[in-house]
C-alpha cells in the first residue's frame, strides 16, 4: 500500500513536470519578447577613384575598444564596389544600440591599410561622425552612432 502511494505520488509529480516542459516547449517564437532591429544606411563620399574596393566595419558597443584597428573583433565585416567615387551601403538586422564604422579604400586589394615610412596611411580612410584621432584613428565614442529606431542615415567623408 506505502508502495502504491508513493508511486502515486512520482507519478503525479513527473506528469506535472513533463506538462510544464511541453508548455514551454509549445509557445510559439514570436509571442517571446524579441529586442528591436534596425538597419543604418551609409552613403560614403569622396573616394579618389573607383579602384579596388571600400571595406566597411561596423562595430558595437561591446566591441568599442577594438574600433577601427581590430577588424577580426568587428560586429561585421564588409567588402563593397566603388561607383562613381561613393558607396551605398546598407547595415541590416542591427540590434539597437551604438555602433561606429569605418571605411577603407583598399585601392589594391590587398586587403591591408598602406602606409608611408612614417606610418601614416596612404590609403583613404573614414568613419561615422567623420570622426578623426589625434595621431591616430579615432576612438569608438567620437564615431559612436545610435541606432534607436527602425531606420537612420548616415553621411562618411573620406580622407584621402
Amino acid at each position: 500500500m506505502l508502495y502504491q502511494i508513493i508511486d502515486k505520488h512520482l507519478f503525479n509529480r513527473a506528469l506535472l513536470i513533463v506538462s510544464i516542459i511541453v508548455i514551454i516547449l509549445i509557445i510559439p517564437g514570436e509571442s517571446r519578447a524579441q529586442a528591436p532591429t534596425g538597419k543604418i544606411i551609409v552613403h560614403v563620399n569622396g573616394f579618389e577613384n573607383n579602384n579596388g574596393k571600400a571595406r566597411l566595419l561596423i562595430f558595437s558597443s561591446k566591441e568599442k575598444a577594438s574600433f577601427p584597428k581590430e577588424r577580426d573583433k568587428a560586429y561585421g565585416k564588409f567588402i563593397v564596389p566603388i561607383i562613381d567615387n561613393k558607396v551605398l551601403f546598407t547595415f541590416e538586422n542591427l540590434p539597437f544600440g551604438d555602433y561606429a564604422i569605418s571605411v577603407h579604400h583598399d585601392e589594391d586589394n590587398n586587403g591591408k591599410v598602406n602606409s608611408n615610412f612614417l606610418g601614416i596611411p596612404n590609403e583613404g580612410l573614414g568613419a561615422s561622425n567623420d570622426a578623426k584621432g589625434f595621431m591616430g584613428p579615432p576612438n569608438f565614442d567620437k564615431a559612436k552612432v545610435t541606432l534607436n529606431k527602425e531606420q537612420i542615415t548616415i553621411i562618411i567623408n573620406m580622407v584621402n
